[in-house]
């Protein structure tokens, strides 16, 4: 099983208190997110668009737990269903949604 955690809506709200802690846990992360962003000691960031799914099935490739920090004020149940088809897919063990 992969240690690599990827974190959805880890540039947001929540998502950057999050990130810390895990990068302070010694833990390998992976950041989803709609725009690019310059790669950070220990955090690779990867883009994709939960509402379309595009970019997904890479952001899961590899990764053994995902945090589903992501969230808005509408379309969350089709954007979740996106997420789990492709963690379903590509193996991934663990999905904790937050």
């Amino acid at each position: 099983m992969s240690s690599l955690i990827l974190v959805t809506g880890g540039t947001g709200t929540l998502g950057r208190l999050v990130v810390p802690l895990l990068r302070e846990a010694h833990c390998q992360v992976r950041v989803l997110s709609r725009r690019s962003h310059e790669p950070e000691d220990g955090i690779e960031f990867t883009i994709g668009d939960l509402a379309t799914g595009e970019g997904v099935e890479s952001a899961v490739d590899g990764v053994g737990t995902i945090l589903h920090c992501a969230g808005s004020a509408k379309g969350d149940e089709e954007k979740t269903r996106n997420l789990v088809r492709a963690a379903s897919r590509a193996g991934v063990q663990h999905l904790v949604y937050i």
